[in-house]
């Protein structure tokens, strides 16, 4: 099954992520200041009204972008402008449209500042709020396919949290605000208005009840038993889900702790050496806590064609982190992946020895190395991700270090024998590669 490619998305992949960070940005300040100064009845500064100038720019700007923005469409992304024009305008436009026109400046336009239903108009900049899932849909545009997408943005637990301390700060934000509205406070200071409303607000909602603030009017009871309605579901709801995604981040955790107790009952049971207990003990805590043995097992339910397309991809990933290979074709690259093994090495096991003739390299996918010196000093530490011995492909000469390996590593092997058939196919790469290597290494010349 041959995997389609698509070119990336020129907006997307450059600006979008952080132009949308902006426009969040922009919503979130109206979410939060427009019921503030609504109900504190603030006399706002001159900045206030530039920055909502600017907002207004931007959201413009931003309809304009998305007029020239590519989309998926059954998997295939569409790049022509009158397409994209079309889904634009069948879509998001009108939305976008509505809540990016500045009705409260047209409205204020036409009355007077002594108008009552002054405060009442800016209640309108809250319309920009209905922007807020086409940028989230926008910020979660990854790949630039919305079922990737879709999966990476529910998978997230990172942005679930986001998500919801948003929204939830949002609503408190505007409870708080609104009973500031409904009941008379004294001549104090804004700040200790709101503080004292939002104190309220997170007693009442969290059920504590203790009954220093009170509501004083028929109105206002309504709104507290509506807040204290709001809040039982609001309670039960955060803690439900904050809960899910802590039981969900330590689903694997859970997991070693089972594996490990299963491996100690059976250990006593017969008695196992305790240096064998560390041993078997050793690779579980490196299996079990690997991340890709979890997707290796997901993997194994996939359809053999699909499993293949993947491990080409894996080890595509590996070749392309070395320099050798930077220029390397698309199809060269996909001849060798097929030359790439396995193997596993437990801790101070010796994977190359200095002085003994090198045929393979090493890609480490996990686990530490320590590389030594012919006299056995230590020189570095390799991590996952790095490589080595890999002149043993190009030039067949005698190792010139010891690479032993620190914990249980995943390695991947190229042998040379494979590598010189594959290269005997690209003889131009061949060639600019015996280039590099006279040039970096004279001496093995």
């Amino acid at each position: 099954m041959a995997k389609k490619h698509h070119p990336r998305l020129p907006l997307v992949k450059q600006i979008n992520f952080f132009w949308n960070c902006i426009m969040l940005m922009g919503i979130a300040w109206y979410g939060f200041s427009v019921p503030v100064v609504i109900a504190l009845k603030i006399e706002v500064p001159t900045w206030f009204h530039e920055l909502d100038y600017l907002l207004t720019v931007l959201f413009l700007v931003d309809i304009l972008i998305m007029f020239r923005t590519p989309f998926m469409r059954e998997n295939e992304l569409v790049v022509d402008p009158v397409q994209i024009r079309q889904h634009y305008l069948k879509n998001r436009f009108f939305l976008d449209l509505v809540a990016t026109i500045p009705w409260d400046m047209f409205l204020m336009l036409l009355l007077s500042q002594d108008s009552p239903y002054v405060n009442l108009i800016q209640l309108l900049r809250l319309i920009r709020m209905l922007r807020f899932p086409g940028i989230v849909a926008n910020l979660r545009s990854k790949t630039g396919n919305a079922l990737v997408d879709a999966i990476y943005l529910e998978t997230n637990q990172k942005i679930q949290i986001f998500m919801l301390l948003f929204w939830v700060l949002v609503v408190l934000n505007a409870i708080a605000c609104g009973w500031i509205v409904l009941n008379e406070t004294p001549n104090k200071d804004p700040i200790s208005i709101y503080i004292q409303a939002f104190y309220w607000l997170i007693v009442t909602v969290a059920t504590v009840g203790y009954g220093d603030i009170t509501p004083q009017t028929d109105l206002a009871r309504i709104y507290a038993v509506l807040v204290m309605m709001v809040g039982i579901a609001m309670y039960g709801y955060i803690i439900g889900t904050v809960s899910t995604t802590i039981a969900n981040a330590n689903a694997q955790k859970q997991r070693r702790q089972e594996k490990f107790s299963a491996l100690a009952d059976f250990m006593q049971r017969y008695e196992i050496p305790l240096s064998t207990q560390n041993d078997i003990f050793s690779f579980y805590d490196h299996f079990l806590r690997d991340r890709m043995t979890m997707a290796a097992e997901i993997l194994q339910e996939l359809p053999q064609e699909l499993r293949r397309e993947i491990d080409k991809y894996v080890n595509l990933f590996m070749l392309r982190s070395v320099p050798f290979f930077q220029h390397a074709s698309h199809e060269c690259l996909m001849d060798m992946v097929n030359c790439l093994t396995t193997t596993i090495c437990t801790p101070k096991e010796v994977i190359i020895r200095a002085g003994d003739k090198g045929n393979e390299m090493y890609f480490l996918f996990h686990g530490e190395v320590e590389v030594l010196d012919a006299q056995g000093h230590s020189l570095v530490r390799l991590r996952s991700g790095s490589f080595f011995g890999e002149i043993a492909l190009l030039r067949q000469v005698e190792r010139v270090a010891t690479v032993r390996a620190m914990t249980f590593c995943d390695l991947y092997v190229l042998s040379r024998t494979e590598f010189t058939r594959v290269m005997e196919s690209y003889p131009d790469f061949a060639a600019q590669l015996d280039a590099v290597v006279r040039e970096r290494y004279p001496s093995l010349h």
